[in-house]
């Protein structure tokens, strides 16, 4: 692929990010995307076939970038849970506005989490990141986890830390909210953590 060739196709999902979070999928059209991104219809065509090709695309390509990021994080030094998942919270207050822009994409459009999460180490596990988490708590509890509980384990935390991640950014931040300020949000983060590890470890015993 030429550089003007890749440089049309990042103007395109550029475009297609904002305009599918602005207003949605079935709310945008090929034509909005092109005129956005300012090129012509058959170059939208060209590069993604379909909307549905598009927005799949731009799905995939942050799903991505989450999962690596985590991945490159976590092997830097010896991580523990409670790390990994604060900054899983921080990492998502630092691009609140591209979290809230993917959930209203995924609201928007239906697609398999195989499909987004195809190529990367996280393929069979569930969220961005999530084999960097299972990691983190196989060490945590010392040993082997039973695949059921492990999958409980990782979708109970990073619910949570997702939810108050959007929470916050859409709602905690201009209202009183008693216990919602990030510090708090911390504090319920590491509550969390040792509520779920002690979980582990009393089915271990």
């Amino acid at each position: 692929m030429t550089d003007q060739s890749t440089d049309t196709k990042f103007k395109i999902m550029e475009a297609a990010r904002s305009l599918f979070a602005a207003q949605g999928f079935e709310g945008t059209s090929i034509r909005d995307i092109a005129s956005a991104a300012g090129v012509n219809v058959a170059s939208v065509n060209y590069h993604f076939s379909s909307k549905d090709n598009l927005i799949l695309e731009v799905l995939r390509q942050g799903y991505q970038e989450c999962s690596n990021d985590f991945r490159r994080w976590y092997d830097e030094s010896d991580r523990n849970l409670e790390e990994t998942l604060l900054r899983f919270w921080r990492f998502f207050q630092e691009r609140s506005s591209d979290l809230i822009s993917h959930f209203k994409m995924m609201m928007s459009a239906q697609h398999s989490h195989k499909l987004l999460a195809e190529g990367t180490e996280d393929e069979f596990i569930g969220p961005p990141g999530g084999k960097v988490v299972c990691e983190a708590l196989v060490k945590e509890v010392g040993g082997k986890i039973a695949d059921e509980d492990l999958h409980w384990a990782l979708k109970t935390l990073f619910s949570h830390v997702v939810h108050m991640s959007l929470m916050h950014s859409c709602c905690f931040k201009d209202n009183a909210v008693p216990f919602s300020t990030p510090a708090d949000i911390e504090k319920g983060i590491r509550r969390l953590t040792k509520v779920v590890i002690q979980e582990l470890k009393s089915k271990k015993n």
